[in-house]
């Protein structure tokens, strides 16, 4: 992705996987300065990194002053499927020209998009650390609105959790390869009144869900006699800080209010305790209607992270020899 505009004293290049650890190393200090803890890791940021989206390296860009990295852009692009194109950009806290760089990184972005055949009503998209004003201010400049409000939630066990009981009539499993399609049919039957669901061939949902951080072994799968009604994908998102993290929770609306999800989560802290982690965290839509957050909080689940949504309407365009 070509940048132009930098402050003086700055490169840029592509990001490459030998660059994980100094991009670890820089959303760590973002973290740690706007929320004062971080779980970041070298194998989430590898699995980021190695995002079919990102096109190889062809929609990243990093930042570098000297031989510091300050500042890093990942343009998930898939409109073919979710009609959008996504941008993670993170900027190191103690940066120079902070609101200039991220105007020149998001100006970078919006003509990355204008090389792809965009779809009508397209949208770039990001997401700003709550209370980085000099970021948000750049995205306010450079058109953008706020439309959600994201936060990521933890638990940290104070004590073991307790092994749950199913609901009356519910039977629960590790997942199986067999069950691959029942998984598919609950995420994708469960999402559809979630903000912003895309839905997904079954070979797209299943690449999509493996990753440098998945672990099958933490998968539940729900059933009512032989209907699956019922999905939990736990992961090693944040193992290395001892901290379990519930990747996908649906459960089939026809199902909802029986106790299955928050059995379901129950069942994942108590595994996560079992496997040596402190906690279980997951990400939830603050501004989702179908009451999830209220559901989490009873729980003990507590907001640990807060993230403000942003986009922006692409033009319209035909792609040229340049595009894909």
């Amino acid at each position: 992705m070509k940048v132009t505009g930098l402050p003086p004293g700055l490169r840029a290049t592509q990001v490459d996987d030998p660059h994980v650890p100094a991009v670890t190393a820089l959303l760590t200090a973002k973290e740690m300065a706007f929320f004062g803890r971080s779980d970041s890791n070298d194998k989430e940021t590898l699995g980021a990194l190695r995002a079919p989206e990102l096109h190889g390296a062809r929609g990243t860009t990093a930042v570098w002053q000297d031989q510091e990295l300050i500042a890093v852009l990942l343009a998930y692009e898939d409109f073919e499927r979710c009609r959008d194109l996504y941008l993670d950009m993170f900027i190191h806290p103690l940066a120079a020209h902070r609101q200039e760089l991220a105007s020149a990184l998001l100006a970078a972005a919006a003509a990355y998009a204008r090389e792809y055949d965009v779809p009508p009503q397209a949208w770039l998209k990001m997401e700003s650390f709550h209370g980085d004003e000099q970021i948000e201010a750049a995205l306010h400049a450079a058109g953008y609105r706020t439309h959600r409000v994201y936060q990521r939630m933890r638990l940290d066990f104070a004590a073991p959790p307790a092994s749950p009981t199913p609901p009356a009539g519910v039977t629960v499993r590790t997942m199986r390869e067999e069950d691959w399609h029942d998984m598919y049919e609950v995420v994708q039957s469960s999402f559809l009144d979630h903000y912003d669901f895309h839905p997904r061939t079954f070979e797209v949902f299943k690449r999509d869900a493996l990753d440098e951080t998945s672990d099958p072994g933490q998968w539940r799968l729900a059933f009512d006699g032989g209907t699956c009604i019922g999905v939990c994908m736990g992961s090693n998102r944040y193992a290395a800080h001892r901290l379990g993290y519930v990747e996908t929770l649906g459960v089939l609306r026809a199902y909802r209010r029986r106790g299955v999800a928050q059995f379901l989560l129950r069942d994942a802290f108590h595994r996560d305790a079992a496997l040596g982690f402190a906690g279980t965290s997951l990400h939830c839509d603050a501004t989702n209607p179908t009451g999830a957050t209220q559901l989490y909080e009873g729980l003990g689940l507590r907001r640990d992270q807060a993230y403000n949504a942003w986009r922006i309407e692409l033009p319209t365009r035909v792609a040229t020899a340049s595009g894909r």
